[in-house]
């Protein structure tokens, strides 16, 4: 690794790009990303390749698509075998998770990819609280018997946390971060700082909770009515009726998802102050000069949009994802960040940083670079769309018959965005196809219109290209390592 060269990932959870102001939102302002945007770039149509938060993060540390990595839900362990920025030998250390699960399902469950070292874990489960809640109970703060209790809004209220906002959940990640970052100060180091907002539960600290008008808030994009949404595709049926919080109706009145993204953007606010003093730290430390500083997360929020919440399924918003990086020693730009609307994608971010540190990329890395759009000189870097899987028996197989009677290589789908529409393919289910150019809220299903026909035969052949080509890799890796083994 070069000398001193330093990496800083800052990873959000469940952030949509445009609940940034950077990325255009009026409402809610964000300083310190803004102004670490405006000594970098700033990529419009940065995509999550896959959704949820464990298969995101195995292709963030892995550089590589799901259908190479083979996490295909949160339960589903990434092989140790497959090769991380640790095993180019840069230094790496996480605060917070990284949701990667051990194949014994031992320590609690989740750890980290070998050669990273857990500085400060925290994550929502029982062990994962138990570091915070050590801090509350110092601080003289009552601490619930069950951990995740601590979360329960106070009573009386539907959306403020029982804990002040210098003793909550972000505050703790970016204390521990500036530690982290302050006791490795004399040598190189990529540090992965993992901020739990803005992710459920939506409970926030004053001010942050009521600081946002539910009125201001944008409508989400959905048909009039849950029945419409889900006319429109078998899964979108299935998906939006399935049990579980995310689908419920009394969550997703108008009323209640104006008061969700209120609440969504205030968690945001409070992040955005916490990574102000994250990088105020790397500043005063000595480090901002040889640090390279990304912020991104690991996939978004539907937000309301096609009737449901969270991740999964194929609305934009759950896939679409911010992505700034700054370099060490660059002025903000008087005119504002450099701007890309090529499509990038997160398996990109592990040869960013490997070029950065100096070092080749891994083998068979699926992504490419993003230094030359700091430096100016993308010229050649053109990536004609982006792609997204997700596999959804886990989340149906219990309120789908067919789903829990098919191949679970038969439940998944893979979204396609070009410039102009996104394809939504599905193995053994009808396609989708919205024209984005005049419906960007992709609610208009034109996969049975006469004329469609041409367009639908050229992306489900890109998609199977995608397939073969990734999971050719995959079986080729296996014999690599079985060859090892």
């Amino acid at each position: 690794m070069g000398r001193g060269r330093k990496i800083l990932l800052i990873v959000a959870d469940q952030l949509r790009a445009d609940a940034l102001g950077a990325y255009g939102n009026p409402v809610a302002p964000t300083p310190h990303l803004d102004e670490l945007a405006a000594r970098g770039a700033l990529f419009e149509q940065h995509y999550s390749v896959c959704a949820p938060c464990g298969p995101a993060r195995a292709s963030l540390l892995t550089g590589l698509h799901q259908a190479e990595h083979g996490v295909v839900s949160n339960s589903a362990p990434l092989d140790p075998a497959l090769p991380t920025p640790a095993t180019a030998r840069i230094p790496c250390h996480v605060v917070g998770y990284t949701d990667s699960v051990h194949e014994d399902g031992h320590d609690g469950v989740e750890g980290v990819p070998p050669g990273f070292s857990w500085h400060t874990r925290f994550n929502l489960n029982d062990p994962g609280l138990r570091g915070w809640l050590e801090t509350l109970r110092a601080a003289g703060h009552p601490v619930p018997r069950r951990p995740m209790d601590v979360f329960r809004p106070v009573e009386g209220t539907a959306h403020r946390a029982r804990y002040d906002a210098e003793l909550s959940d972000t505050a703790y990640v970016a204390n521990r971060t500036i530690d982290c970052l302050t006791e490795h100060r004399d040598e190189p180091w990529l540090i992965v700082s993992t901020f739990l907002r803005p992710h459920p539960p939506w409970v926030a600290p004053p001010p942050y909770d009521t600081m946002y008008e539910p009125a201001a808030m944008a409508a989400p994009q959905r048909l009039p009515t849950r029945e419409a949404q889900g006319a429109v595709h078998p899964f979108l049926r299935r998906w939006i009726g399935r049990p579980g919080l995310d689908t419920a109706p009394d969550r997703l009145t108008d009323t209640a998802v104006a008061r969700g993204r209120a609440v969504y953007l205030g968690l945001l606010t409070e992040v955005d102050h916490h990574v102000g003093r994250v990088l105020a730290a790397l500043r005063r430390t000595g480090q901002a000069e040889e640090t390279l500083v990304v912020f991104t997360a690991d996939h978004g929020d539907a937000l309301g949009d096609h009737w449901t919440l969270g991740t999964g399924g194929f609305a934009a918003g759950a896939y679409r994802v911010p992505l700034i990086i700054a370099v060490p020693g660059a002025p903000a730009a008087p005119d504002g960040p450099r701007r890309t609307d090529r499509f990038t994608e997160s398996v990109d971010l592990v040869p960013t940083v490997l070029e950065w540190a100096g070092l080749p990329s891994l083998p068979g890395a699926c992504g490419r670079s993003l230094l030359p759009f700091l430096h100016g000189t993308p010229d050649g870097w053109f990536r004609q769309h982006a792609v997204g899987e997700f596999h959804f028996r886990a989340a149906l197989r219990d309120s789908w018959p067919w789903a829990a009677r098919a191949e679970p290589d038969a439940c998944r789908l893979t979204v396609l965005r070009s410039a102009s529409h996104t394809y939504v393919h599905f193995p053994a289910l009808p396609p989708l196809l919205f024209d984005r150019t005049v419906d960007q809220g992709e609610l208009r299903n034109l996969a049975g219109e006469p004329g469609s026909r041409p367009l639908l035969d050229t992306f489900a052949e890109q998609v199977r290209e995608h397939e073969r080509r990734h999971r050719r890799r995959a079986a080729e890796r296996q014999g690599v390592t079985h060859a090892h083994g």
